[in-house]
Order: structure tokens, then sequence, then C-alpha cells
């Protein structure tokens, strides 16, 4: 736990923890635009998803001249620390929050998560509270978990608060549900139920109270909204590139063969929709076309998917890899020629906009975020709206199809695709909130992270 903190001198301004009851700080010389305490229960950089939504906010903030103190997990500190020895981030000091052992080992999986990060909230709400009498902070602002029904107490600091952006309003369409296992379809109606009772969530209703602005990432998102609140809501997509990842991955996609090759990458669950993309691969097979299907990931809906791929004869069209660090995901894209990703209510889509920064085309649905991110010039979005199952099965037949037979589309999405992922440069998700930040972080000179 932590004692009570000494305020630092205005000399030392840089990235900082919170370890045992000392302040360690590293001297660097800043242009302080505004002191701004993030809570980001999810932050680690090269980790994708929700970590890296948390690491976006914190660096480019920091990038853009403020002085960002971060309230993360003791577990994040050894990859955070890592990137920090190995790259120099002006403006950034780490406070490291985690509960006691014992309650950590209660933890199991996805499972334990919920009620672990409602506990998290309200001992790095403590450690805000303790940190806030060090420190003249600005403002507080929540970034993850991007939940919509995941509690923040950071309000009660008072402080100018911002929430999100957050998502989790969006949801399977009912038709689509048939093709779920029974304990699939009671997930989703849990959820449903759950995002009914927002409005009924006193934690929540006070977070929306209290907060001066409150980004949603999907209009499905703001819908849940209680109307009284709506006022001082913004739809905002919550995913985004760094510039320096956008100038790494600007390179050619080159087109080597006749076979077409698709990726998906993400957990294997039912509402991933790789049960919709399968029989959508075979119908191409079946039309002559020679198709070969890498799906990289793991997950519940996995014995079911490879019943699946046996029973329409695909395996020797399908390659399933578990698992692969960052980087060689980064070399499935090169090798790739477009990526299927027909998720039924992801918000975000962080896969999609690596996708498309490496020049790979996306075939989506018109479900939450990727039917927002990809249009007809960087891929093709399938309506899955009032539509059941066969049918859009039949969206994704023909897009594929669509594609695969003319290679001179395919260039042009592949250059459209790369044009798409820079209109989400993470520095405008700054500018949406602190537009004087993204102004001043403009004029510097970039410089590529990545080799």
């Amino acid at each position: 736990m932590c004692r009570r903190l000494n305020r630092p001198r205005k000399s030392q301004r840089s990235r900082s923890r919170l370890a045992g009851s000392k302040l360690i700080t590293t001297p660097i010389q800043l242009n302080i635009m505004s002191r701004i305490l993030l809570s980001a229960y999810a932050c680690e950089p090269g980790k994708g998803s929700e970590a890296e939504v948390g690491w976006m906010w914190a660096t480019e903030l920091g990038a853009a001249g403020h002085d960002v103190w971060v309230i993360t997990r003791e577990v994040n500190r050894s990859a955070i620390e890592a990137e920090l020895e190995a790259r120099r981030r002006p403006g950034l000091r780490f406070v490291y929050y985690d509960l006691p052992r014992w309650v950590r080992r209660l933890k199991r999986g996805a499972r334990g998560v919920h009620w672990y990060y409602v506990l998290w909230q309200w001992g790095a709400y403590r450690v805000a509270s303790r940190l806030k009498r060090a420190v003249p902070f600005d403002c507080v602002h929540h970034v993850t978990f991007v939940g919509l029904r995941g509690p923040s107490f950071m309000g009660w600091l008072g402080l100018a608060f911002y929430l999100g952006p957050v998502s989790g309003g969006e949801s399977v369409p009912g038709p689509l549900r048939a093709g779920m296992s029974w304990q699939a379809r009671c997930r989703e109606m849990l959820r449903d139920v759950a995002n009914r009772l927002i409005h009924a969530d006193p934690i929540m209703r006070g977070n929306f109270r209290v907060a001066e602005k409150i980004l949603l990432a999907t209009q499905a998102s703001y819908a849940l909204i209680p109307s009284m609140y709506r006022g001082k809501c913004s739809v905002h997509l919550g995913v985004g590139l760094s510039p320096e990842y956008l100038a790494w991955t600007n390179r050619r996609h080159t087109v080597r063969d006749r076979t077409l090759r698709l990726l998906y990458a993400g957990r294997l669950l039912e509402w991933k929709g790789v049960d919709l993309a399968l029989p959508a691969v075979a119908a191409v097979r079946h039309r002559g076309v020679p198709v070969q299907f890498t799906i990289v990931g793991s997950g519940p809906a996995e014995p079911k998917l490879k019943r699946l791929a046996t029973e329409l004869d695909m395996e020797e069209a399908v390659c399933w890899i578990k698992w692969m660090p960052r980087d060689q995901l980064h070399e499935m894209y090169r090798r790739h020629d477009v990526l299927l990703f027909p998720s039924l209510r992801d918000s975000g889509g962080m896969v999609v906009l690596e996708a498309l920064a490496h020049g790979l085309p996306v075939i989506c649905t018109d479900c939450g975020g990727p039917g927002v991110i990809v249009n007809d010039q960087c891929g093709r979005v399938v309506r899955s709206t009032a539509r059941t199952r066969k049918e859009v099965v039949n969206g994704l037949t023909e897009a594929v199809w669509e594609i695969s037979r003319n290679r001179v589309l395919l260039k042009k999405l592949s250059a459209g695709a790369r044009a798409r992922a820079w209109e989400f440069d993470f520095r405008k998700s700054v500018e949406h909130l602190y537009p004087t930040a993204a102004s001043e972080a403009a004029k510097r000179p970039m410089k590529a992270a990545f080799s």
C-alpha cells in the first residue's frame, strides 16, 4: 500500500512511480500545458486491444506537452519500464497499484475479472486521493477499461472528470444468435439486461452526472446514456494508431500468385462471427477460387469451429494458429491479402486498423466499430441488420468472391486501406478532447519508433 506522498519539486519533470512510500523521479525538462491524472487499468505497450488504448492515451498526451500521471496495475510495470528504458517518453509518470496478493489469487481468468476490476478501481481511487494532495492536477481522465458498465470512482476526486471513450452498447442481432450455443445465447441475453440496467446503476449514473465530458465509441453506446446527460456526450471511436506505427507500416502490398490469402486474428468467441466466415470461404472455394484462410487466435469456440471446418471439407484450406507475439502478427499482415473479420459486436477493432495500415482490405459486418472504420475504398461492409445467418454468409461470400476475381480491385483497395488507416491517427482522439495539445504536438517532428 502507499503511504503519504511528498510534493515533487518543480524541477522534477519526468515519469515517476509510487513504490512503497517513495516517489521516484528522474529529471526531464517539459513544456507543461496541464497536469492530467489518467486512470488506465489496462495500459501496456505492444499488447494490442485495451492495453494499447491505455498506452496510447498516455504517450500521446505526454507527447503533446502535458504532464501525465498514469495509475495502472503493477502487472504492467515490467513492459512499461522496458519501453521507457528503450525510448524516451517525455511527460509520463507511472503510479503502479494492485490489490493484495491474496485477492489476486482469487481472480481466475475472465470469470473473476469483473469483480476484481471494481475492487481495483476503488483502491486506485484511494491512491489518487492521496496523490491529489501532493500534485495540483487539472483533470482526471478514465480511459480503460472502456466498458460502459465498468465503474470508475475518479469522478469523486473533485477534479474535472473526463470519461471515455467508453463502449459496450453493441448487441448481436437477434436473428444471428440462432446458430449460437445455449450458453452463448444466455450470455448475450444477460449482457442485454445489464445494458438496460445502466439507467438504474447508481455508480454509473454518478459517473455520468459528475463527468465534464463523456465520449462514447459508438452510437449504440450513446443510446444507453440517460437523456439528461446526453448534452455532455459525443461519439468518437475509441481506437486509433500512433503516427509512428502508421509511418512504419506504410509499405506497398504485393500480390504473389492466384491464391487469395485471407486472415482472421482475434479471440475465438461465438459472437466473433468466424462460424459465418468459414462457410463463406467454403462457398468461394467451390466456385474454383484457390483460397487459404489463416485463423490466428484461440478461445472457447475453437472446438466447434474446427468441427465446422471438417464438415465443410476445409481442413487443407484453413491454417489454425493459437497465438503469436505481436511482431509476428505484423508479418502475417504482410503475407496475406485480405482481413476477414465478421465480428458481430466489436466496439473498436484494433486489428482492423492494423490490417488497414499494412495495406490489407477488410471484409467485415456493419456491427460496431469495424463497420464504422471500413468503407468501400478500403474493403467491404456486409449488412447484418434484420438478416438471417444465411443472408449474412451470402453477403460475405459475394464480398470475398468480388475481390478474389479482380486483382486490380484488390490493389486499389490495398492503397485505400493505407489511406483510410491514416484517418485514425490517435492524435485526433487527443485533439477531440484536448484540442490545444494536438495543435502543439503537430508542430513537432515525427520519428518512426519501429524497425
